[in-house]
């Protein structure tokens, strides 16, 4: 057993496999991850997999954020912090076009 699944339960929610597998893999990734790159890594459908994302934001479990074009990514709040976002193209690390 291990502490998402404390956490999970805590928080209100069933510690099932999936949810603590998504937790355990934004919590070791580099960078905040979208939708499509979590579905690939998990192998989740992508209905259950967005259902989840939000639950688990709501809870303040992760954090919701958009990228370029506007695709909403995902990370495990680790540490308490602050993006800028180019107005220009949207862009939350250096902007390649401005």
């Amino acid at each position: 057993m291990d502490d998402f699944n404390e956490l999970l339960r805590k928080k209100g929610f069933r510690a099932t496999p999936g949810r603590a597998a998504l937790l355990r893999t934004l919590s070791t990734a580099k960078r905040p991850l979208t939708v499509d790159e979590m579905g690939r890594k998990l192998d989740l459908n992508v209905v259950t997999l967005y259902r989840a994302l939000n639950d688990l934001a709501k809870k303040g479990l992760l954090l919701r954020g958009s990228g370029v074009g506007n695709a909403m990514h995902f990370s495990y709040p680790k540490n308490h912090h602050h993006h800028m976002v180019c107005t220009g193209c949207g862009s939350s690390s250096k902007c390649p076009v401005c």
